[in-house]
This record gives C-alpha cells, structure tokens and sequence, in this order.
C-alpha cells in the first residue's frame, strides 16, 4: 500500500485509511505543528466521529492549549488528552528535578511514548503528521507502514508535502493554528524544550536545544525507505 499511495494526495490516503481501520483508527495530534492540523481537518471533512487524540505532557505552552480549545469550538469535537501515569511532582520524586535537563530521552519515554503506546493498545491504526523534510530521519517515511512499537499502521498522509505546501493548506482554510508559529517557532513541543528558531536554522532545531536530540521517540525511523515506524 505504501507503493500505491505513493503519489496519491493526502485526502485520498486519509480516505483509505479511514475507509481500511473504519472505527479502529485515531489520528495523533500534537497542535505544535500545521501538518495536524490541516490532518484533522482531512479527517473532519470525512469522518467527524475519528477519536482525535494529544499527549498532554503537564508541560504544554498555553498557547497550546488555547489552540485546542479553538480547534473544538471549530470543529465541535472534544480532543483526547493522553497523559502519563506519572504527574510531574511523582517524576520528580523518582527520578529529580527537570528529568528532562538531565535525562531528555528518558522523560520523553516516561511522558510521551508509554502513554501513546497504551492509548494506541485499542487502534488497529494511527494517522501522524509527520513529513520527510522536518529531519534528515524522516526523508525516508513511507505514506503508510507497521509501526512495531505500537503494534498497529502508521499512516502519514503528508509524507510529501512540504512546509511550505501544508501551511498554503492552512491559510487557503482559514484553519485555527498555534500562535506560537508566528513568533518564530516552527515546531512546538513542551515549553522546556522548545526555543524559537533562528533565521537559516531546520524546522526542529528549536526543539531540545542544547542537545543533538531531535526525535521524542514517538517516531522511530530507519535509514531504508520502508522501514520507519
């Protein structure tokens, strides 16, 4: 399916998956980026009933969160927080103050990829925003994979879009965005781990600065087309 839909448009591969994992598919929204939006606007228009989730971390910006109440007010949908078992004061208990100044892979795994992971127990598939030129990892998704980790399909409508071309998408819908995208942060996570960008810096240079991490975890990718997940 990967190679079928290929050069399909990102309508017609949220169609497919919809129609494919009918009742059995959630699309993963982040509202720190365009591209999930512009998804949830796809997915909307074909089936408002899709279960729309966010992984609320306890270290979301507010503009964040004044986005997603924007987007269901727009929409009339209530978005699914997930969130860790671990509330921050119990993570710092265990393991210290700001985990993720000293440990960013571990707080991200304790905060992020455990909690999709058993939300996504009860998906037979997930819809991602994710796009080949944010990183140099991603230049190899296919539109649509097994993801081994969650044990379900991965399918990422936008693999080919470019920035450039989901943010047209936005602005010719007039679609709701996080306003932190106009103060110079192209890609949003939680607000310790995230800075505006320079000018000539990547998309996700913004994000864990100090560090050379650039994935949360959530995403795993390989260096062979056809084995990210």
């Amino acid at each position: 399916m990967a190679r079928k839909l290929e050069n399909a448009s990102p309508q017609e591969i949220v169609a497919w998956s919809l129609d494919t994992h009918r009742g059995k598919i959630a699309l993963a929204c982040s509202f720190g980026g365009p591209t999930g939006i512009a998804a949830l606007d796809m997915v909307m228009a074909l089936e408002p009933a899709t279960p729309i989730y966010f992984i609320d971390t306890g270290l979301l910006f507010w503009q964040t969160h004044q986005l997603i109440e924007r987007i269901s007010r727009h929409y009339g949908i209530a978005p699914i927080a997930v969130r860790p078992q671990l509330s921050l004061d119990e993570q710092r208990e265990l393991y210290g103050d700001e985990l993720w100044k000293r440990n960013p892979d571990l707080c991200c795994a304790l905060r992020k990829v455990e909690p999709q992971r058993l939300f996504l127990r009860g998906f037979d598939a997930w819809i991602s925003g994710v796009r080949r030129d944010q990183t140099p990892d991603r230049s190899a998704l296919p539109v649509v994979t097994w993801d081994e980790r969650h044990e379900v399909v991965k399918v990422s409508p936008f693999a080919v879009w470019s920035e450039q071309r989901v943010w047209q998408y936005v602005r010719d819908r007039n679609l709701p965005y996080n306003e932190l995208h106009d103060a110079s942060y192209p890609s949003i996570g939680c607000v310790p781990c995230t800075r505006a960008v320079a000018p000539g810096e990547g998309l996700r240079e913004g994000r864990w600065p100090g560090s050379a991490k650039l994935e949360c975890g959530l995403h795993v990718f390989s260096a062979v087309r056809g084995e990210a997940s």
